[in-house]
């Protein structure tokens, strides 16, 4: 890229234009799972100040044939929001706005899910977002997207009401289920492949006071708990989420929940999670929902200090089996003590009743799981052994056949590709993305891409 091109480009900006060199460079080009394998090197990176700037980037990227990579939270497990080409960053686009009386949230794109959460509060509602509160409200949405209120309300995409969307010929549309119902049912699951979404409206609910918070067991309990979380959440009512973490260090064994039902009924739950062992520590709450929403994840407690270099390996499982239960047991008693083993998003309500085919998101099969081991090291001597232990966990854990990944949860490919991601949806994708963006030009995510083989 030529000095004057990209002076041209900066010209035209309302944002910035960071280029290799400059002193902000080096933070820039960063995402939150950053290693030497997602370790991306940008010719240029826009944060856009505005949404004219996404078009302004995409016409760039177009002209001069860069690679484009759309970010906004930066939390893709592949980081996708980066690439050796052109970034287009979305994270300073803040604006939200809440219509109270229709339970509306509208919000650019560079919103978190916490953010949304805060501002919905302030009016007594509630937004179905990830469980994190650092990654990207429109981002989760586009993929699917989980969090503690999907067995009330659905999957995020469920809830989407509609986007702005930049198109990979530069055009600027507005996407709903009257104006494109066959591209909004594609956002709804597979957005990413179709172009830049500037922003989103989303339905929001109201709730009241949650149980909220953390309880710890002992590393020596994990066989109890583990076997007792499978019967717990087999039987869950539609407002129970909760999330297994393992670690072998001093956090030990600990079940994040939410619980937006009845006391009476909080209290039956929490009777039995605490006879599966003797728990060690309790950290919980009845809250709003708003301070579950903004708490650190697991994955990323925010009270130590930030590692140089971050990985993670997901698995998508229909099932906790026995088998799945003695490779964790295994695993954690070799894990080093930074590693969190998780079981997440376990399936079941509202989102499980909704069909496969009713959006591009298709993975609704009740009782299935999410199982993810984060983790992080700052010296680079250890790069081979940490991504050799990953390797490892995923040669274990990954489905002997009929693999199924969900779109931000990926870690890997599989050999048939993205059928995996969208399963029976794959076929009708295949044609949107064919008519919507033909040169694949936006394929920095869960790409929709012919069968393999």
């Amino acid at each position: 890229m030529r000095a004057g091109q990209r002076e041209k480009l900066r010209a035209t900006l309302k944002g910035r234009l960071i280029v290799p060199g400059e002193s902000s460079y080096e933070s820039a080009r960063r995402v939150f799972y950053w290693n030497p394998k997602t370790e991306r090197s940008p010719v240029a990176i826009v944060q856009c100040g505005h949404e004219d700037d996404v078009l302004r980037a995409v016409e760039f990227a177009r002209a001069q044939a860069l690679e484009v990579s759309v970010r906004s939270g930066g939390h893709s497990h592949l980081a996708w929001g980066s690439s050796d080409g052109l970034v287009i960053d979305l994270s300073p686009l803040k604006q939200i706005t809440i219509d109270p009386r229709k339970r509306i949230v509208r919000a650019q794109a560079g919103v978190f899910s916490g953010e949304v959460a805060r501002a919905a509060a302030m009016h007594g509602l509630v937004p179905v977002l990830g469980q994190c509160p650092g990654v990207s409200a429109t981002g989760v949405t586009l993929g699917g997207g989980l969090g503690w209120l999907s067995g009330l309300f659905g999957a995020c995409c469920d809830n989407l009401l509609s986007a702005r969307l930049v198109t990979a010929d530069a055009r600027t549309v507005e996407v709903n289920a009257e104006s494109d119902p066959n591209l909004f049912w594609a956002m709804r699951g597979a957005g990413a492949n179709f172009g830049v979404t500037t922003h989103f409206e989303a339905q929001l609910h109201s709730i009241g006071t949650v149980l909220g918070g953390d309880l710890h067991f002992a590393v020596r309990d994990a066989h109890a708990v583990l076997h007792g979380f499978r019967e717990i959440m087999h039987d869950a009512p539609d407002g129970f989420q909760a999330t297994l973490n393992l670690t072998s260090g001093e956090r030990g064994l600990f079940v994040s929940l939410c619980h937006t039902g009845k006391e009476k009924e909080a209290d039956e739950l929490m009777r039995k999670l605490r006879s599966l062992a003797p728990p060690i520590r309790e950290a919980m709450q009845r809250q709003p929902f708003v301070s579950l929403a903004e708490k650190a994840a697991a994955t990323n407690p925010g009270n130590t200090p930030t590692p140089t270099f971050r990985a993670i390996q997901t698995v998508y499982r229909e099932r906790i089996t026995d088998e799945l239960i003695d490779i964790y047991l295994d695993q954690l008693a070799q894990a080093p003590s930074d590693l969190v083993l998780g079981l997440s998003h376990y399936m079941h309500g509202k989102v499980c009743r909704v069909k496969p085919t009713e959006t591009a998101f298709p993975h609704r099969h009740a009782h299935s799981i999410h199982l993810r081991a984060a983790y992080s090291w700052s010296d680079p001597k250890d790069n081979e052994k940490r991504f050799a232990w990953g390797e490892e966990w995923l040669r274990q854990l990954r489905p002997k056949s009929n693999e199924s990944l969900y779109a931000n949860y990926q870690t890997y490919e599989t050999k048939t590709g993205s059928p995996s991601v969208f399963g029976v949806n794959h076929t009708r994708l295949l044609a949107l993305k064919e008519k919507y963006d033909p040169t694949n030009f936006f394929h920095r995510n869960a790409n929709i891409a012919p069968a393999k083989g």
